[in-house]
């Protein structure tokens, strides 16, 4: 597993585990009592098709041990019931509990279908529940319900917009605490990022509210974050993060920093986290690094990148919007194999999904099911540049076209989940085999979008800096997962309150050594000095 130079994953330890069965997407409260509350869906699987039981546990020592307080509802897909789905757990200012989860995401993700969001509310601290199935608050996978400084109930969710076919992320407020909703804004969409899963935080004493979201093409991409200061009535441009989450959960810290957990998609798997000065570092976007374990070390000529069996030292640029973006991806580049044209090292660019491969030999770029080679020796640096515009690639060689490639602007690249295997889909350089080396000098990239913002970014060895230094110095891996975990890595929906001594009780599942279908829940203590 790739281990960041901050890492608390030591730390980990079991808090829940039902046997058989997946347990998913924690999410906690403390009561005025000091007891921690914690709800989570009980299902068959991360995907049910079968049951699931939403589950309240509670603990009375801080989070250390955990019991069984109550199963809130049930829903037994066999006998027509929807689907529960994502639960979020909130205690309000008025002393209510307030648990909400939304329904088959099949029915109720697009704005002409239904609302399928229940609230649960409870007045006696989770001893009895009552259950509202009409709320009018429309989408999926909901944020935790809040208070606002005006006195409204707010609540955040996604659903598709159905002129331009995405995702919209959008904030529904309650004047009637929680009786009925209305939707207060749209808090982002543009029609080609794909929004989802913002997390609402409310700042500076109320004074501004921040919500960051997670877009869900992932694929380089980061998460985004967008600022009020209305009361959410509108909302700002949507901002670049300098990290890449998927469920981003959020809070401000006693000292004034924003804390964030989520799923890590651009790099190692695991939940990270990332603190800091939300608002000074919105807009900032930042290389993703290695996702597997690797080998490498960075000199003062080269970054020097040792290839074996499962390692996978790769980094992962911001995507092109399309195949009408301008591309320029270069690198000053020689490998070593054993053998002439043994494959080491790689460029490749989303957007049109072409990898231009590098061994001793020469340079190859695929055409179809045959590959173009240009014969060059590879073994001494040589500048290579995938210049692409217009539907013209071209693969040059110390600035001389050597391959070129006709591209059609429907050609599909950019979307991936969050696994990262398909190097077509991701643009990125790097580790491309299991034996070899590759020495890299400088790497320089160019994107001119026809809607979005312009992109560039440089890096040179000479610098002292890897290529995601940032991500080295500022994520924090909390727990890890291994990317060959089956059927895939599962976690990162995760949860979090602060003491008043300052230490982090953090939560989230994971399915991390567990069979198929299963997947138990896990907790750390966050010091305060991890986070400095």
């Amino acid at each position: 597993m790739l281990i960041h130079t901050r890492s608390v994953a030591h730390k980990v330890f079991e808090v829940w585990r039902s046997p058989g069965r997946f347990t998913k997407n924690p999410d906690l409260t403390v009561l005025p009592s000091g007891r921690y509350m914690l709800i989570y869906s009980d299902t068959d699987a991360h995907w049910s098709l079968k049951n699931q039981v939403l589950t309240i546990l509670a603990s009375d020592d801080g989070g250390k041990t955990w019991f069984k307080f109550r199963e809130i509802d049930r829903a037994d897909l066999t006998q027509g019931e929807e689907r529960l789905v994502t639960p979020r757990l909130s205690l309000l200012n008025d002393g209510r509990l307030a648990a909400i989860i939304d329904h088959n995401d099949d029915t109720h993700f697009h704005e002409d279908q239904p609302p399928g969001n229940w609230i649960y509310w409870s007045s006696d601290q989770g001893g009895t529940w009552t259950k509202q199935t009409e709320n009018g608050i429309m989408g999926f996978e909901p944020d935790r319900i809040l208070d606002l400084p005006d006195g409204s109930l707010a609540c955040a969710t996604h659903l598709m917009r159905g002129d331009q076919q995405e995702y919209a992320q959008i904030l529904y407020t309650s004047e009637d605490g929680g009786q009925t909703w209305q939707e207060r804004a749209t808090q982002a969409y543009d029609g080609y990022y794909r929004y989802c899963e913002g997390g609402v935080i409310v700042m500076n004493g109320g004074k501004r509210l921040a919500c960051i979201i997670r877009e869900n093409h992932s694929g380089g991409n980061p998460s985004f974050v967008v600022f009020s200061d209305d009361h959410g009535h509108t909302w700002s441009k949507p901002q670049m993060c300098p990290f890449a989450f998927h469920r981003p959960y959020g809070k401000q810290l006693a000292d004034g920093r924003i804390f964030v957990t989520g799923r890590h998609v651009n790099g190692g798997l695991g939940c990270y986290g990332w603190v800091g000065d939300l608002e000074a570092e919105a807009g900032t976007h930042v290389i993703g690094g290695p996702r597997r374990k690797y080998k490498a070390e960075l000199t003062p000529d080269a970054l020097v990148i040792h290839n074996q069996i499962e390692h996978e030292a790769r980094y992962t640029m911001l995507p092109a919007e399309s195949p009408l973006s301008t591309l320029l991806f270069e690198a000053e580049v020689r490998v070593e194999a054993s053998r002439p044209e043994a494959t080491v090292a790689f460029l490749s660019l989303s957007a049109i999904g072409e990898v231009l491969e590098i061994a001793p030999d020469g340079v190859y770029l695929w055409r179809g099911r045959n590959r173009t080679m240009a014969k060059v020796d590879m073994t001494q640096f040589h500048t290579l540049t995938l210049d692409f515009k217009r539907g013209w690639l071209q693969v040059k060689v110390d600035g001389e076209t050597k391959i070129h490639k006709r591209v059609f602007r429907d050609v599909v690249g950019g979307v991936i989940d969050f696994h990262g295997g398909n190097i077509q889909k991701r643009t990125q350089f790097g580790q491309l085999g299991d034996s070899g080396r590759s020495y890299w000098r400088r790497v320089r990239y160019a994107i001119q979008n026809p809607t979005l913002d312009d992109y560039q970014w440089e890096w040179s060895a000479a610098s002292g800096e890897w290529p995601d230094q940032y991500q080295r110095d500022r994520l924090i891996q909390i727990h890890p997962n291994h990317p060959e975990q089956q059927p895939n890595p599962d976690h990162g929906y995760s949860s979090w309150i602060q003491r008043d001594d300052g230490v982090i009780f953090f939560v989230d599942y994971t399915n991390c050594g567990d069979v198929p279908n299963s997947s138990h829940l896990v907790g750390v203590f966050i010091d305060p000095e991890d986070l400095a």
